[in-house]
């Protein structure tokens, strides 16, 4: 009996506690599900040991799809326990070939120290496997702790020295990335955060216009250095603090953090967020709250710094935004408005003061069936659909496979 063909798709991606990663891997290989592909996950799992992940339940993966999760070793202490998660990925993988034709092995990042991708290479040489990389963000570790930043930098040297020299194909999250790991002869596609999670239209707009942010802005520590931020929350509330001493009507939602957290990393909003009642932090949702919580506000707004780990990647907050038919106010920042379109899905901050407070102020002053018509515009938006970047990757899967023919 002829073997189902299958993609092995490893990374640093937490199926069951579901990070960002998670959701970008699952709809991309939903979208090889629909190629006919099965899907062999490795991902791992960050809030159980060893010991632990042994005795969770299964989760679901999808029909016909496999996972393994190994514990999160991507740490100094961690090193002493790399050998027993390389064996773990390297046997499975063996398992997964013996049930299936496995003709690409895709690697977002990895599941552990990026030299064990060195055996995953191999294993894809003596398995007549392409290896494909997958790449969404270029991270900056400058606001980490000294030894973790060591490590880490370490790490990601290595995995990016490794995959430009040893990829057969490049799915790349931006333009950027995609020159990054440009290589002649070597097939790439660009391919955004995809999204499938659509919710119905019967979204609740509230009294007042309502902007929400929703993400982990910056590590958290006291006086947080602005380099380490990826997201400038600190930008967004300056702006609304400006729009309440101008009496504007507004309710600012802020997901992911408290207003503890966040007056400790920024201690000079500190006094103003004390008596202001438009700005409300509501910590962290499950990811089914907040996408919820984003389809019922009117925008959602975002500020980004212009560096390379902003340029590389690609806000998956914007994408959920926009396919939940809420448009976006944000700066211009690497690939963005490629997809966002000014006035419908996406309105421009432009970084100065003033002009922003002005835009901000306007989309205030919208009646309430002027938001209900701007809401229901973007709702028809499929610009992320799954179904849209079938044909682009089943073109780049053959592409690949001709490499080194």
């Amino acid at each position: 009996m002829e073997k189902q063909k299958c993609i092995i798709y490893l990374g640093d991606f937490d199926l069951r506690n579901e990070n960002v990663q998670a959701h970008l891997v699952k709809n991309n290989a939903k979208v090889f599900n629909h190629l006919g592909y099965i899907v062999a996950f490795i991902g791992v799992n960050r809030k159980s040991s060893y010991e632990e992940i042994l005795k969770l339940p299964r989760i679901s993966v999808g029909d016909n799809n496999y996972y393994l999760e190994v514990e999160n070793t991507l740490s100094f202490t961690g090193i002493l326990r790399y050998r027993r998660a390389a064996e773990q990925i390297l046997c499975f993988m063996d398992s997964v070939a013996k049930k299936c034709d496995v003709k690409y092995v895709i690697s977002y990042q990895a599941p552990t120290f990026s030299i064990i991708l060195k055996s995953v290479v191999h294993w894809c040489v003596t398995n007549n496997a392409k290896y494909i990389v997958n790449c969404a963000d270029i991270t900056s570790f400058k606001s980490q702790p000294v030894l973790r930043r060591i490590v880490m930098n370490a790490n990601w040297r290595y995995l990016h020295t490794l995959n430009k020299r040893h990829a057969n194909g490049v799915i790349a999250v931006s333009s950027y990335i995609e020159g990054f790991y440009h290589r002649d002869g070597i097939p790439s596609v660009i391919v955004p955060p995809l999204f499938d999670n659509y919710l119905d239209n019967s979204f609740e707009l509230a009294d007042k216009v309502t902007y929400i942010y929703a993400g982990s802005p910056f590590v958290l520590k006291k006086n947080v250095n602005t380099v380490g931020m990826k997201d400038r929350l600190d930008k967004i509330v300056d702006l609304f603090v400006q729009l309440s001493s101008s009496n504007i009507s507004y309710r600012l939602r802020i997901i992911g953090i408290t207003k503890e957290d966040y007056t400790s990393c920024v201690p000079r909003h500190k006094k103003e967020l004390e008596t202001n009642k438009d700005i409300i932090f509501e910590g962290r949702h499950s990811h089914q709250a907040t996408l919820n919580a984003i389809r019922d506000a009117d925008y959602m707004i975002n500020i980004r710094d212009v560096n390379i780990m902003n340029e590389a990647g690609l806000s998956t907050k914007m994408v959920e935004s926009v396919s939940l038919g809420t448009p976006v106010v944000m700066n211009l920042v690497g690939d963005n408005y490629l997809y966002l379109h000014e006035g419908s899905t996406g309105y421009m901050l432009s970084g100065d003061t003033l002009k922003d407070c002005e835009l901000l102020r306007s989309l205030c002053d919208k009646t309430y069936q002027e938001r209900l018509n701007i809401k229901m515009k973007c709702a028809g938006d499929k610009t992320f659909a799954i179904e849209k970047y079938e044909h682009k990757l089943k073109k780049f899967l053959e592409a690949v496979a001709t490499v080194g023919e």
